[in-house]
């Protein structure tokens, strides 16, 4: 079976820091979307860090799934934990970008 492809765009380094996830073996994004995913089912994410000019192709998993509705307001979508390959590069990549930001919590946490 196919992956499911997703894409979305984030503006800066901080927007990648409120999208990733730190607590996900291997890392991992949690990415806005309506589409309608199960725990388990693969994915395709297209990310494009506006402010890198760098787009990145990122495989992975769904692990984490936030309801339309939510309390606190928190976007619908779905956390993916990278999987594949280049999981450590794709891994390494973010990390390296959020720097010591990676020591604290976002300020604006997606998930």
């Amino acid at each position: 079976m196919e992956p499911i492809k997703i894409s979305f765009s984030l503006a800066d380094r901080a927007a990648l820091h409120n999208h990733y996830l730190p607590m996900v073996k291997g890392g991992g994004l949690f990415v806005p979307t309506k589409e309608a995913l199960n725990f388990g089912d693969r994915v395709q994410v297209q990310v494009e860090l506006l402010s890198e000019k760098q787009k990145a192709a990122v495989p992975g998993r769904v692990v984490w799934i936030t309801p339309g509705g939510a309390i606190r307001s928190l976007a619908q979508g779905v956390g993916i934990q990278i999987i594949g390959e280049h999981q450590p590069r794709i891994q390494q990549y973010f990390e390296g970008l959020l720097g010591d930001n990676l020591l604290q919590a976002p300020p604006r946490a997606c998930y």
